[in-house]
């Protein structure tokens, strides 16, 4: 006698709403397949990132992030689990989908079953993955080729999503597989053919059940997070993370499985034995033991206490935004952070933080926290409107000994310097220096004496090498006071030309003991270091060495990603921080002589450090601002503990040291 009833039951409209109405009462038995692969897949990937994570790993907010340049081992890691978890995901999948159908029919699956049906016809399902991804790297290429050719990202972003939509039936070429024996090719044809009748309502079911619903619930749970403490957050995190995983394959599995029994329901000549075509049988389910259920929070637990204990050490960060409230300026000029714009921070009276922002075709600014969570903050223009550059020429600045910022300042083509309380600056001296150059391609940079003096390196072109000048002097000018009333300039050193600019961090200078000037220049067309160090502090005979040898940087390499900061120990050895245009590496100069006959300089790596951190501070504009605290030792380099953040814009770009004391 042939049956008709599971095929008037599938025949129902409501797809949707029934197939997560089906996931929902039959969620913890739709969810072992997933128990039984993710989970012991998530707990050793889990286990292996934090024990390779080592430099790259932070805890932000008391959330983990991975920062930085991830080393050799690490990245590995990441591509070797992230490919096991996609093969997992290729047969978690399948296997949750026969299930759903089984439930649908009233025949039960055994979830080892479903497992076992579904690696017998892996060959077909890794088809399937084979078509899917070429198929979806064509799509973003199509993507990118509308953006090209109009320019319009609405219309690239239109025809993405009608790309997708049209594939969305792809998705019953899975059950095809596994209950009809379906080719990976023939499975999509049959999947196409299934729902040639209702192409539009079809793949709008799956895109809702699949794609958009599951993940507006991912969108929801990362925004309430973000809303709780950082420890509460944290272990919601790692509770509610894992159930959503879990429980996002049974939902989006039930919606295909009835998809497909729904369009197989409607063919001519159907019976209920062509619904339960495929399945494998088993015994009826036995009842979950509850003290089973705890497993499947394991990694949830293993992550969420390995983050609020920190048993490796990984260091904490506390991240603040401090541009959602800006307070209004006193100019009309309304204060905004662009790309590049960071150049520098200096700490000011007790715990304040001076953030200098400077960029081309813009006056510079200042950001002031009023205290290192910079929670509380102040924002003004340092210069005055029409200086006469339509190229803004980038500001250099140094702390003076009573707390105040000294910021250099061009108006067309005279170098001037500005002392700023706070965020609020006046003009504190007249013409420093002129130039014929155009002021943005000039560098400048000050350093403050002992004794409250300044010395500025000054770098400009050399007038001798004529209209395609070859050569930079290099120039230390010498100022009694932040007034500057008698500059005094001293050429120390002719080098070949190379570029400065506002995003470019390759000019520093410092003073040691005895109020002995030192300069460092990086040129990032080479990568090659000139230190330039005196020995008396009027600098009538400098010493220049080239510690670090030319090195050409890559064909596809900006010179603005690179950049060098300087300070000077209390012995009178210059340290160097910069980045290496070889391998990238942020990058230690340890000069272990001051003087003649020249700074002999070892180069070291990061590596490991018990010493206490010192009170360092480093911000960059890589998508966060950073404050951070880094210890110093000799003969090693710690990697930079950064104590607090401030997120800024999502733009990569230059970046500043600064301290309180020698490292």
């Amino acid at each position: 006698m042939i049956s008709m009833e599971h095929v008037e039951r599938l025949r129902v409209d409501g797809v949707l709403f029934r197939g997560y109405l089906d996931a929902g009462r039959r969620l913890v038995r739709l969810a072992l397949p997933s128990v039984l692969v993710h989970v012991p897949l998530a707990t050793l990937s889990l286990l292996a990132l934090m024990m390779t994570a080592g430099g790259s790993a932070a805890l932000v907010n008391q959330r983990f992030q991975l920062i930085g340049t991830s080393d050799a081992p690490l990245l590995t890691w990441t591509v070797v689990l992230a490919a096991v978890a996609l093969a997992g995901d290729v047969v978690v999948f399948p296997a949750t989908v026969v299930i759903a159908a089984g439930h649908l029919v009233d025949r039960h699956v055994p979830p080892i079953e479903a497992l076992r049906a579904t690696v017998r016809r892996l060959p077909s399902l890794l088809v399937l993955l084979a078509v899917a991804a070429p198929a979806f790297g064509a799509s973003w290429a199509a993507r990118a080729g509308m953006l090209i050719a109009t320019d319009r990202r609405w219309q690239a972003d239109a025809l993405l999503v009608v790309v997708a939509y049209a594939a969305m039936p792809v998705l019953l070429a899975v059950p095809g597989v596994l209950l009809h024996g379906c080719s990976g090719l023939g499975s999509i044809r049959r999947a196409y053919q299934l729902t040639k009748l209702r192409f539009l309502p079809t793949a709008w079911t799956l895109a809702l059940g699949v794609v958009l619903i599951p993940g507006a619930a991912a969108w929801a749970l990362h925004s309430g997070l973000l809303l709780l403490p950082g420890p509460v957050a944290t272990l919601g995190w790692g509770l509610a993370g894992t159930v959503l995983v879990l429980a996002v394959t049974p939902f989006q599995a039930a919606v295909v499985a009835r998809q497909f029994l729904h369009c197989m329901a409607w063919r001519t000549q159907v019976d209920d034995s062509d619904l339960v075509h495929g399945l494998p049988d088993g015994p009826p389910p036995h009842p979950i033991q509850p003290r089973f259920l705890p497993a499947a929070l394991l990694p949830g637990l293993l992550f969420s206490g390995a983050v609020l204990i920190n048993p490796f050490g990984w260091p904490e960060i506390a991240e603040t935004n401090v541009t959602e409230s800006w307070p209004a300026s006193a100019h009309a000029r309304t204060p905004e952070v662009r790309p590049f714009d960071l150049q520098a921070v200096h700490t000011g009276r007790g715990e304040r933080l001076i953030v200098v922002m400077d960029g081309y075709q813009d006056h510079s600014s200042l950001l002031e926290c009023a205290d290192p969570s910079c929670r509380s903050t102040s924002f003004d223009w340092a210069e005055p409107q029409n200086r006469g550059s339509r190229w803004e020429a980038a500001t250099s600045g140094a702390r003076l000994p009573d707390g105040r910022l000294l910021l250099t300042s061009w108006t067309f083509n005279r170098l001037e310097l500005l002392t700023c309380e706070g965020t609020r600056c006046v003009r504190s001296s007249g013409t420093v220096a002129t130039t014929r150059s155009r002021p943005e391609t000039v560098g400048v940079t000050p350093a403050v004496r002992q004794g409250g003096g300044l010395v500025l390196a000054y770098a400009d072109e050399d007038p001798a090498s004529g209209d395609r000048p070859t050569h930079d002097l290099l120039s230390f000018i010498f100022c009694a006071d932040p007034s500057c009333a008698h500059p005094e300039r001293r050429q120390v050193a002719r080098l070949e030309t190379t570029v400065y600019s506002a995003t470019d961090h390759n000019l520093a200078a410092a003073v040691g003991p005895g109020d002995r000037p030192v300069a460092a220049r990086y040129d990032p067309l080479s990568g090659q270091i000139h230190v330039i160090s005196c020995l008396d502090a009027t600098c009538h005979r400098p010493i220049v060495t080239s510690p670090v040898p030319p090195a050409a940087a890559g064909p596809y390499d900006l010179p603005w990603t690179f950049g060098l900061a300087m300070a000077v120990r209390p012995d009178g050895r210059p340290v160097i921080a910069y980045r290496d245009p070889g391998d990238h590496a942020n990058k230690l100069l340890d000069c272990r002589t001051p003087t003649a006959p020249g700074p002999t300089c070892a180069r070291w790596a990061p590596g490991t450090s018990t010493t206490r951190p010192r009170h360092w501070s480093w911000i960059g504009q890589g998508g966060r601002w950073w404050r951070s605290r880094a210890a110093s030792t000799s003969g090693s380099c710690s990697p930079p503990a950064p104590a607090t953040t401030a997120r800024a814009s999502r733009w990569p770009g230059t970046g500043a040291v600064s301290g309180r004391d020698s490292p």
